[in-house]
């Protein structure tokens, strides 16, 4: 998992929201991490996005307003291997150019 690469902490954090773009060729993913309480919001943001793909695990947690983040691989940038990001209720799949974490 490369979920030190987002720099926030060790400590699970939250998907609030994802938002597509330019008819999906950026896409950020919006999150918070808030192991004590400190509500540190961040967003993972791709660009240049080539294919976005979105498995639902379970629907019935679709009306929740966060999803646990269990997993993420940034992959390779320039359309070459997917970012996964992973929670408890989706699998997100992004082919993307660039990568930056916005806190």
């Amino acid at each position: 998992m490369d979920y030190a690469l987002i720099g926030v902490g060790g400590a699970a954090s939250v998907v609030t929201a994802i938002d597509l773009n330019n008819w999906g060729s950026e896409v950020i993913v919006s999150c918070l991490y808030d192991p004590l309480g400190t509500a540190k919001p961040y967003k993972l943001v791709f660009g240049g996005c080539g294919e976005v793909r979105c498995s639902v695990h379970e629907e019935g947690a679709l009306e929740d307003a966060s999803a646990d983040l269990i997993g993420f691989s940034i992959g390779e940038n320039d359309l070459r291997k997917p970012a996964i990001i992973t929670t408890d209720v989706f699998e997100l799949s992004i082919l993307y150019r660039t990568f930056q974490v916005e806190k």
